[in-house]
């Protein structure tokens, strides 16, 4: 027989023991399940204390130096600086200013046609494409006499109303108005005329830069002056105030003006005078400066200030010479038939 390994245990001996155990368990009150998962979370714990390691610690306050608060009246927020509402801007060498006036009328433009030159730049306000006033910060560029509306007023009173244009650029005619220095029908065919005259400066200008702002609060000050509608005749009025425009190294009296693409339907709107109609009229592509001239009985030097006006429209354009349409070539037998028809 096989030799066991141990002494086996009494059956009294086992019976005592598991009544111990029975007593214990009895005595000592049941664990519960949810402290089972108590060293679990601790567990979790240190391992998020553990990854939070790298985050810098809120440094001390130097006790040497009491912390002062900004009161609420000292602190002024910070103002978000607004940016011109630019429609557009050029060199008048390559954006020209009928160009600009056209954009204004045709998109109704509110705002400002600033135009800088080697005088005090000249402001030019729009209202829904309508024309309102030219003016400029320089009372003597702007009207430099003094007209017969003013004889009567005193020459204080003048100066005063110059020298706020001088700061805010308002025409004087307008301040005077509102002092009922002036009658406002006169104030405003004062400010169209001299208002057309200072423009016209700009036809001749050899370079200038022009930026047409949208902004409507900009004529809140000339609320009250009426709008032109018709800027195509406005802009003509000013081109006749050009007393003798320069004529140009590259004018050639034997060239040929020709209308635009929309030259010939533009012309037709505009209110000519009789001169300007009747040399408009002999436009064909054919005719020379100088032939038209001459039909017209016109010197070259009139000629030229009217073909000034037509180029600075954009109405006409011209060509050299050598692009005239020359007569056809016609051969033996066609002018033969045409000298037999001249015998019948």
């Amino acid at each position: 027989m096989p030799k066991s390994h141990g002494q086996p245990k009494p059956i009294e001996a086992h019976m005592e023991s598991s009544k111990s155990e029975e007593r214990e368990e009895t005595d000592s009150p049941p664990v519960p399940q949810e402290n089972e998962h108590e060293p679990e979370a601790a567990a979790d714990a240190e391992i998020l204390q553990s990854d939070d390691w790298w985050n810098p610690s809120a440094p001390a306050p130097d006790w040497s130096e009491p912390v002062t608060e900004a009161p609420a009246e000292d602190v002024i927020p910070a103002k978000e600086t607004g940016t011109a509402d630019v429609y557009f801007c050029g060199h008048t060498s390559l954006f020209p200013l009928n160009r600009a006036l056209q954009a204004i009328a045709k998109e109704k433009l509110t705002g400002l046609l600033r135009s800088s030159w080697d005088e005090e730049p000249i402001d030019l306000f729009a209202r829904d494409g309508q024309i309102v006033l030219v003016t400029t910060r320089d009372p003597d560029l702007y009207c430099s006499e003094t007209p017969a509306a003013l004889t009567d007023i005193d020459s204080v009173v003048v100066d005063r109303a110059r020298n706020q244009q001088r700061e805010k650029g308002t025409p004087f005619f307008l301040t005077l108005a509102r002092e009922e220095s002036i009658a406002r029908e006169q104030a405003v065919e004062l400010m169209q005329h001299y208002g057309q005259e200072l423009f016209s400066e700009l036809w001749t200008a050899p370079r200038a830069w022009i930026m047409f702002e949208k902004n409507a609060d900009l004529l809140t000050d000339v609320a009250e002056m009426p709008g032109e509608a018709n800027v195509n005749d406005w802009a003509l009025e000013t081109l006749r105030l050009v007393p003798d425009p320069d004529q140009p190294a590259n004018f050639d009296p034997t060239s040929i003006p020709a209308y635009t693409k929309d030259g010939f339907e533009q012309v037709q709107k505009l209110k000519l005078i009789s001169e300007e109609a009747r040399f408009a009229s002999r436009f064909n592509g054919a005719r020379s400066v100088q032939q038209i001239a001459k039909n017209l009985r016109l010197d070259l030097k009139s000629a030229r200030q009217l073909l000034f006006r037509f180029l600075a429209l954009e109405i006409v354009e011209c060509w050299p010479a050598s692009t005239a349409a020359k007569p056809q070539q016609q051969g033996f037998f066609q002018r033969l038939g045409r000298s037999s028809r001249r015998d019948r």
